[in-house]
């Protein structure tokens, strides 16, 4: 009897979670679209470091061709540098893809997150402002279930000819 109990439980369980792993990642809204503006560099990256006692730094890419790559590091800049030179860095992950577009001294981003509590990929849409060509100020993440992140990172350009090829992976 205890074995049967067992067994119903274990049934009414799966059946109870049966709607947990079955919703698809999200998908991008953005459209592809080449920058034409002249209001960020592309020979290079952006970098930034996080204050909170994680000490996070992170780098964002931005192509011609309206992808955006993003990667955080516990390290500094020169960890990255050095990884992707060696080809030890793989770039195969959607959640560091996504598109850009830059409209007056904003600048737009469509990328992926992973909500908390969830086991899927949601979409995102990060808002900066472009102070100048060199500096751009993280503002806000909005996310599909409707929550924020606010943000206070400066990103401060890096020239830098070796960027992760925005032609191999996720963005079509």
């Amino acid at each position: 009897m205890k074995r049967i109990i067992f067994i119903l439980h274990i049934v009414l369980l799966f059946i109870g979670c049966k709607g947990l792993f079955d919703r698809k990642d999200d998908e991008l809204s953005f459209v592809k679209t080449p920058n034409t503006s002249d209001k960020i560099r592309l020979d290079g990256y952006y970098w930034w470091h996080s204050e909170s006692k994680y000490k996070r730094v992170g780098v964002n890419v931005f192509y011609q061709d309206g992808v955006a790559f993003s990667f955080g590091l516990s390290e500094s800049t020169e960890v990255f540098e050095n990884e992707l030179l060696m080809g030890n860095l793989t770039f195969n992950s959607k959640l560091h893809w996504g598109l850009y577009y830059v409209k007056e001294d904003s600048l737009f981003r469509n990328g992926f997150g992973v909500i908390a509590g969830t086991h899927y990929i949601s979409e995102t849409f990060s808002k900066y402002l472009i102070v100048n060509d060199t500096t751009i100020l993280f503002k806000e993440t909005k996310f599909s279930d409707g929550s924020i992140s606010t943000h206070n990172n400066t990103l401060h350009f890096k020239q830098f000819s070796l960027k992760p090829d925005s032609t191999a992976f996720i963005i079509k």
